[in-house]
């Protein structure tokens, strides 16, 4: 590999990933904590999907396969197992800028970085669920996840203001570039990020905490993962219904809020958030979701729930 780069004028620099995450996909229902199914409908109700939230910075709009938290679990793993960087024309690149991106703003010999990396789909597995089995992953869950990493390379987003991109101000971008390295069941993968997200991974980014997130449910998990963005306060309050849309959990708002709780509970206990309450009625006076940040400095003994 180093051979083929250098031939093709590609430079390779070094990462040290931790738990970065980027910032402009923690507030965007894109990975919904909904059944499959469930996303299915929404996936199939158009062309392009409105991914609306407070934040969308003028809209973003997704086309593809229906996506859960599960595949988020996918992505979040990937972006904890990079392992090289590479700085070189967009079309010389181990997968090379397809027509969609060269016309994007990174057209041929455009200097661009971007982060990759190779793995087996059982080393992916480890890695998102904290542990490896005694007998290795079965079949199941070897395919479920190569099917999701399948889905994540074939969704598309367009933003209408992406963060410090200008020039895809409308432009389609993809997530991740992958190919086989083998077709066995657990096969290896070449995994190559978007400039894009590579970008967003180094300048605009929330890191969450692996540790937490295989504590929660999908609901907790679109949760912290949404909080985690606004930790950089020590408070943060924001009316419930918006809340939900900005991550994606649709269904009756009672419903949900029933839900939530346990959760944030959870993330209480988990030393995440310091406090939190649910104000109002939900009926004149809207739900208000408010929490405090947990620091170093905080007793974690304090800190009131009020529902």
């Amino acid at each position: 590999m180093e051979h083929f780069l250098r031939e093709r004028g590609v430079e390779q620099f070094e990462l040290f990933p931790s738990a970065e995450y980027p910032t402009p996909l923690t507030r965007l229902p894109l990975f919904p904590p909904v059944q499959r199914s469930t996303a299915r409908e929404l996936a199939a109700a158009s062309d392009w999907i409105a991914l609306e939230s407070r934040w969308d910075g003028g809209g973003v709009f997704k086309a593809g396969p229906a996506l859960t938290v599960y595949d988020e679990d996918t992505l979040f793993g990937l972006m904890n197992m990079r392992q090289q960087g590479m700085s070189g024309p967009a079309d010389r690149l181990p997968i090379p800028a397809p027509p969609t991106v060269t016309m994007s703003g990174l057209a041929p010999g455009n200097q661009v970085r971007v982060h990759a990396l190779y793995c087996l789909v059982s080393q992916l597995e480890s890695v998102i669920q904290g542990y490896t089995p005694r007998k290795g992953w079965g079949g199941r869950a070897i395919s479920k996840r190569r099917e999701s990493m399948e889905n994540l390379a074939a969704i598309t987003l367009k933003f209408q203001k992406p963060k410090g991109a200008d020039a895809l101000h409308g432009k389609p971008i993809q997530l991740i570039f992958i190919e086989y390295i083998a077709t066995a069941e657990d096969a290896c993968y070449y995994v190559q990020f978007h400039p894009l997200v590579s970008q967003w991974l180094e300048e605009y980014r929330t890191f969450l905490d692996f540790d937490i997130r295989r504590q929660l449910s999908p609901l907790g998990k679109a949760m912290h993962r949404s909080l985690a963005s606004q930790r950089s306060n020590q408070t943060f309050s924001i009316p419930l219904p918006e809340f939900f849309a900005s991550i994606g959990a649709f269904g009756e708002l009672r419903d949900r809020k029933r839900e939530a709780i346990p959760q944030l509970q959870k993330l209480k206990d988990l030393q995440f958030l310091n406090a939190f309450a649910i104000s109002g009625t939900g009926r004149k006076t809207p739900w208000i979701l408010e929490v405090t940040f947990f620091s170093e400095d905080d007793d974690s003994g304090t800190g009131s729930v009020r529902l």
